[in-house]
């Protein structure tokens, strides 16, 4: 299938639906990932492709991960449904986290994933595209868009997740409750930890955060992380927590500097599984 070179459409190839089994054995735990790419400004030309999301998502790196993506045709459209499965069994050695403890952002090394041989459809957030807060048109009442797998849902057919809408219901130039951190009017589910936010500013989308938590009721308004399970059971505000993107570059940053640490040892981040 052929898709169309529209934001809209090719935002559904920056996700992967993240899987983690739990350290007990008693099931799994799913999050959404997205991928950015950045240079690592070492003096040549190489780049690193990383998978960002929630600390709480990647939540064990020695354990195992797994993640797919559409394969992609000989034209080089999608061809949706045709997986390439990556999985490791422990992904400490690819794996940084925030500096900041308390920001729950963290990311992999997934540069694997555009290597020709697997032959993977894919698109990724740069970073042009993040927002810096100072924009003249993000303002409360603003629409955004996210995507993933809320509630674990999403096409199974096509390998496609969900994008679903809100919009900004706290001022975003104002860090909520003192931390980096707005608030959107959405669903929010378990599963959507780590889904990209974006908004239209001037004519462009931009990334603008990444879903970490949901507000519910509770006996009092509480909130928590939204791969937690038993949630289904609590009643939502449809209130959803969003760390601001600017706190992404502190994230890149070390994670850039142990992609240059490690070089040239790694090479092969992951296992592949087909």
């Amino acid at each position: 299938m052929e898709v169309r070179n529209k934001f809209e459409e090719q935002v559904f190839f920056t996700t992967t639906r993240i899987t983690i089994p739990q350290p007990n054995g008693n099931g799994t735990s799913i999050g959404t990932g997205f991928l950015y790419n950045v240079p690592l400004n070492d003096g040549t030309d190489r780049q690193v492709t990383l998978l960002i999301s929630n600390k709480h998502v990647f939540h064990n790196p020695n354990g195992a991960i797994s993640f797919n993506f559409n394969k992609k045709t000989a034209d080089g459209n999608p061809d949706l449904g045709n997986l390439h499965t990556f999985t490791g069994q422990d992904f400490s050695g690819i794996y940084t986290e925030h500096p900041n403890p308390n920001i729950d952002l963290a990311c992999i090394n997934a540069s694997v994933i555009t290597q020709e041989e697997h032959n993977v459809y894919y698109r990724n957030v740069s970073p042009n595209m993040i927002a810096n807060f100072n924009e003249e048109q993000l303002n409360p009442g603003v629409d955004v868009w996210f995507v993933g797998y809320p509630a674990n849902r999403f096409d199974i057919s096509n390998n496609l997740p969900l994008l679903r809408k809100g919009y900004v219901s706290s001022i975003p130039r104002v860090n909520f409750n003192a931390q980096d951190q707005f608030i959107i009017d959405a669903q929010v589910y378990q599963g959507s930890s780590g889904s990209p936010v974006f908004a239209s500013v001037n004519g462009r989308f931009k990334l603008i955060g990444i879903v970490t938590q949901t507000m519910i009721r509770h006996g009092r308004l509480q909130a928590i992380p939204t791969l937690q399970t038993g949630i289904g059971v609590e009643q939502t505000l449809g209130l959803g927590i969003v760390l601001k993107s600017t706190l992404l570059n502190e994230l890149i940053d070390s994670a850039v500097a142990k992609v240059i640490a490690a070089l040239p040892q790694n090479d092969e981040p992951l296992i592949e599984e087909e």
